[in-house]
């Protein structure tokens, strides 16, 4: 159904709806908290001690914390159209890549639009779905009507001059008596690019970081991380005053807060990849009392479950079309651990990061599944470089490294391409060929160093692994898995390199 006649029967029907509603019953507000290139653990209730979020850690110690939320792909458009949707990125068409547009047929159900269409105030500050065009589908942005009208003078640069919590308070003085909101805020931080040395500057300590186990331990890097934890920070500090705000109003409690990100860190072998760093996310989620405070989720959830949570938690139904699940039977489940037995792995993947980083817009496909144990890969066009081609095609002018266009430049990035000779493995994980499939004993190998796939010891591990991710596939009709993976090529010859309608420049994003 085109979407302006859709959103006319669902805004007459809004119009009429809160009326009919029972005087006892109040729909829950839904706040979502999105950053921008954070990995799993960065957040101190996980153990990481180089960085302080006593706002995420609040949420998690008032709600629930849960230690395996992977995207649906570890890039920002499709990562971010996986939740608005809930459905896998590979079924949202032209918005499955970034720098494309939303499909104009804008015939993709998304959880902003019905629950406007349900009386909800909907709106978003900072980054909302981008880097895409969505204006040829006819409509707002996705993530709703924009509200980045207020902005302030960050502490460094780098950082979004949008007032993320002057905004929020904007748009919650401009809802209607008794109203419902929906809010995105999108965090720009800690997307690059970073001020060179604003951690130190701001009190962090080089020799209290801890670089992942595949980057060199250098000083360089150490400061590298120091920035990104300070600008992880930055944010944070504006989540805990969106909770005092919805406090002073008394809508803290019947607000369901969901704080997450969009990718992993903007370094080498973590942003664009399928490894932990790039596609497990530190996630939180907080409803007064009706998640029991203070439990530890390690069931496997995806983006695409946060549509249909969303829409079950507001009473609304949720479209055939979603291939996520809701969480809400987990949110409200008194127990921590494993509960749903059924949520032992997710799948992902991704086609392309940065189109301009190889001829013609090529990229490469990757999907992959994750267990508590295992974690295996699928590379489907092993001729190409995974990171993109060097010299590339398009890089920013800030890389001197001067190529790999999906790895975004960085001092890390420079210091282990120049340093290549010195650290040859982590050169070779961070620029080299990947073979046709990969094997990581998660539990044993955190940062997914030792490939095990043609070890014969795994061979049953892996043939099962291949299994269930092909039938996955299948299932939920990735085009690669039903023999059409040209699609996804076809879609970027169609529309090259574009740039972002929804993310104005002073917020910072570039891809």
């Amino acid at each position: 159904m085109p979407f302006t006649r859709r959103r006319f029967i669902q805004t007459a029907a809004a119009m009429v709806a809160p009326a009919l509603l029972p005087a006892q019953t109040k729909r829950p507000n839904i706040l979502f908290c999105i950053s921008d290139d954070q990995s799993y653990p960065h957040a101190s209730i996980y153990g990481t001690k180089w960085l302080r979020t006593p706002a995420f850690d609040r949420v998690a110690r008032e709600g629930a914390l849960f230690h395996n939320a992977f995207v649906s792909t570890p890039s920002c458009c499709p990562s971010r159209g996986s939740v608005l949707a809930g459905q896998d990125f590979y079924r949202l068409r032209e918005a499955s890549m970034n720098h494309t547009v939303w499909p104009p047929e804008n015939d993709i159900p998304l959880y902003t639009d019905l629950l406007a269409g349900a009386g909800y105030q909907v709106g978003y500050t900072g980054k909302g779905w981008a880097p895409g065009v969505w204006n040829a589908a006819r409509r707002v942005s996705p993530a709703g009507p924009a509200y980045n009208s207020v902005t302030l003078q960050p502490p460094g640069d780098g950082l979004s001059n949008v007032d993320y919590t002057a905004n929020f308070s904007a748009f919650l003085d401009g809802r209607a008596e008794g109203q419902p909101f929906c809010f995105w805020a999108g965090f720009v931080e800690p997307h690059r690019i970073f001020e060179d040395g604003i951690g130190v500057r701001h009190g962090k300590e080089l020799e209290q970081i801890k670089p992942p186990g595949f980057f060199p331990d250098s000083k360089q890097v150490r400061s590298d991380v120091a920035d990104y934890a300070f600008e992880i920070e930055y944010y944070d500090g504006h989540v805990g005053r969106m909770l005092d705000a919805l406090e002073q109003r008394g809508e803290l409690e019947n607000t369901l807060i969901i704080c997450t990100s969009d990718n992993g860190m903007a370094f080498p072998r973590a942003k664009a990849t399928v490894y932990d760093y790039g596609a497990r996310m530190p996630f939180a989620a907080r409803w007064g009392d009706r998640i029991k405070p203070g439990r530890v989720v390690d069931d496997f959830v995806s983006f695409r479950d946060l549509a249909p949570t969303f829409l079950e938690a507001a009473g609304e139904p949720v479209p055939g079309e979603m291939s996520g699940r809701s969480l809400m039977p987990i949110l409200e489940s008194p127990l921590s651990g494993q509960i749903d037995p059924d949520r032992h792995s997710a799948v992902f993947g991704i086609e392309r990061h940065l189109p301009g980083s190889r001829p013609d817009g090529a990229g490469y496909p990757m999907r992959a599944i994750r267990t508590a144990d295992y974690l295996y890969i699928r590379n489907i066009e092993v001729e190409k470089n995974p990171v993109g081609d060097h010299p590339g095609i398009v890089w920013p002018d800030d890389d001197p490294t001067g190529g790999f266009g999906d790895t975004d430049g960085s001092p890390t990035k420079t210091y282990i391409w120049q340093g290549r000779d010195r650290y040859p493995k982590l050169a070779d994980m961070a620029f080299g060929k990947r073979p046709a499939e990969e094997l990581y004993a998660v539990r044993s190998d955190e940062f997914d160093l030792r490939n095990l796939a043609d070890d014969s010891s795994y061979a049953e591990v892996k043939a099962l692994l291949a299994a269930k991710l092909s039938a996955y596939l299948e299932d939920s009709e990735d085009p690669r898995a039903l023999g059409d993976g040209d699609l996804f090529d076809r879609i970027m010859k169609a529309y090259p390199v574009l740039g972002a309608n929804d993310a104005p420049k002073e917020t910072g994003n570039r891809r």
